[in-house]
């Protein structure tokens, strides 16, 4: 029997999958748990629409990130900060301080998808990437000068 998976279910598949499973385990287990649904008529139609939204908004997805991932490698941030002897830094730019700097930019990118596992603390020019979409991480280049 034909069902579409309603809820991600162990060892069988993801949400919005379609299966192919015993007509047993699919009315005594599955429906009645609410977890799958009966591919036929109605459902099967609007999993199929379902599945092609997706795809679109995937595509718009990755349209979207391409072109972020453009902007981010051609841009060059400069941050300018207090820095004590042998150009130590008072304090360091962190992952949050890159994407606000990139905010102001008008590039919105999530701190988290920023690939630096340790703060800046000195001088000088660093290459960062930045996770945009999967397999898509281009580098912002970040020139670190002293203020004033």
């Amino acid at each position: 029997m034909k069902v579409i998976l309603t809820a991600d279910v162990d060892k069988l598949g993801k949400s919005g999958e379609m299966k192919d499973v015993a007509e047993g385990y699919a009315r005594n287990f599955l429906i009645p748990r609410k977890v799958a649904v009966p591919a036929a008529g109605g459902a099967y139609r609007a999993w199929q629409h379902d599945i092609a939204s997706r795809e679109d908004k995937r595509k718009r997805e990755r349209e979207d990130a391409e072109i972020a991932a453009t902007r981010i490698g051609s841009t060059t941030l400069t941050m300018g900060v207090k820095v004590g002897e042998g150009g130590k830094l008072y304090g360091s730019i962190t992952a949050k301080e890159i994407a606000e700097a990139l905010g102001r930019r008008g590039i919105t990118v999530d701190r988290h998808k920023i690939d630096l596992p340790d703060p800046l603390k000195t001088l000088g020019t660093y290459k960062v990437a930045i996770k945009v979409f999967a397999g898509m991480t281009p580098e912002v280049t970040i020139v670190v000068e002293p203020k004033g």
